[in-house]
């Protein structure tokens, strides 16, 4: 008899397991939620939903279908829009491959933003490492607008364009968690700012100093992300061009921009530009006194420099004073640039988007001493000096630049 009962519940064990089990053609993957402030306390969530036939080796069986679908919602919150499109969407809503979130700029400095986002992370599916995107125009337009020829697919483009954020620098890598995490301890977040509508095209002489938007673009995706919104207590309170970010990245100790391509005046000749390649050399030293009540804080960024180009063709490469010149010049142009990102951050911002909270942290032996201290009142009114330590490394492989007196030399 015992044999014949452990016959029995033995094969409902293993089966057990399979009761929730889901084909993959049942299964609707929202890879792109967009949000937008609805009518009264409610909220226009958008789903952008992968067809997961399409790209994949099922996908002669889905020749006619298209990449991706997107619906719209009013709803209370996010789950309360998933749970409503589940009432009309064939397949059942799954966050599992949810790479983005896109928030319109209006929402994310309504008050009640805080608690939208993080009423979301309650659905065990949402991934905290989510990207967050604060767009110009409401975010169901910015994901209808968005459609790349190069990637068909919504979630490579999103995972794609990641690695080229943390190659430029123009943008901050900004998460779900991030988000969640700064609003915590009260501090500054950053987040991507984009737009698929062109409010003006501006030629800067800076390649990085635009704001999502300006960038002067001719064709393609419409779609521009360059610099960042800029979070203050859970609402958005500004925003940063994409040069502001690099040098914002730049002042923190530990950032995922290594390396940078921009631009500066030359110094024996303000219509030229020199292009350079900046390098990390090391992490950036930040020193502080917090004894006294406006605090001092000594700020050191060690960088490695290419020279990549020269228009003015001065005679750079081969001549030592036109070097130090040169080096001299690109270390005071730095520092003014860090500088007036400072000034920004404590009189508009009112805040620190360095993180240099984590190491006023260190001065203090338990936490209440450092919440007593109040770190973001103190650190509006800190005197901060920025030291450049600069050393040029190169002109790459331009050794004796183009010039009219080497023109037709043996």
């Amino acid at each position: 008899m015992r044999i014949l009962k452990c016959a029995i519940i033995l094969p409902l064990v293993f089966m057990a397991g399979c009761w929730d089990k889901l084909e993959l053609e049942e299964q609707a993957f929202a890879v792109v939620i967009g949000l937008d402030k609805g009518p009264g306390n409610t909220v226009e969530v958008t789903f952008q939903i992968a067809n997961p036939q399409v790209g994949s080796s099922d996908i002669g069986s889905a020749q006619n279908e298209p990449f991706s679908d997107t619906i719209r919602f009013t709803a209370a919150d996010i789950l309360s829009a998933k749970d409503l499109a589940n009432s009309v969407v064939t397949r059942t809503i799954n966050f599992a491959h949810l790479k983005t979130m896109v928030i319109h700029e209006e929402l994310a400095r309504h008050e009640a933003f805080p608690h939208i986002a993080g009423a979301a992370i309650r659905d065990p599916e949402m991934r905290r490492e989510v990207a967050l995107i604060v767009s110009r125009e409401k975010a169901f337009d910015f994901i209808m607008k968005n459609r790349p020829k190069l990637e068909t697919r919504p979630h490579k483009y999103y995972e794609l364009m990641q690695q080229r954020w943390q190659e430029t620098g123009f943008v901050p890598f900004s998460t779900l968690n991030q988000y969640l995490q700064q609003q915590v301890i009260e501090s500054m977040f950053l987040a991507i700012y984009a737009t698929a509508d062109a409010i003006q095209s501006r030629v800067s002489r800076h390649e990085d100093d635009y704001l999502a938007g300006q960038v002067p673009k001719r064709a393609g995706d419409p779609v521009q992300m360059m610099g960042a919104a800029v979070f203050q207590n859970g609402r958005m309170i500004g925003t940063l061009t994409g040069e502001q970010m690099r040098w914002t990245q730049m002042l923190r100790h530990k950032t995922n921009i290594d390396a940078f391509i921009t631009s500066f005046s030359d110094p024996l000749d303000e219509r030229a530009m020199i292009s350079v390649r900046l390098f990390r050399n090391g992490g950036t030293k930040i020193r502080m006194n917090l004894r006294k009540e406006r605090p001092d804080i000594h700020v050191t960024i060690p960088l490695r420099v290419q020279v990549l180009s020269f228009t003015s063709l001065q005679q750079y490469a081969t001549d030592v004073r036109k070097q130090m010149l040169l080096e001299r010049h690109l270390k005071e142009e730095i520092e003014k640039e860090v500088l007036e990102v400072i000034r920004l951050s404590q009189r508009k911002f009112k805040g620190d988007p360095f993180e240099w909270e984590l190491i006023a942290r260190k001065h203090f032996r338990t936490m209440p001493a450092y919440q007593a201290y109040d770190w973001a009142n103190h650190f509006r009114r800190a005197n901060v000096d920025v030291k450049v330590d600069l050393r040029i490394e190169n002109f790459g492989k331009q050794r004796t630049p183009y010039n009219e007196t080497t023109r037709g030399g043996g």
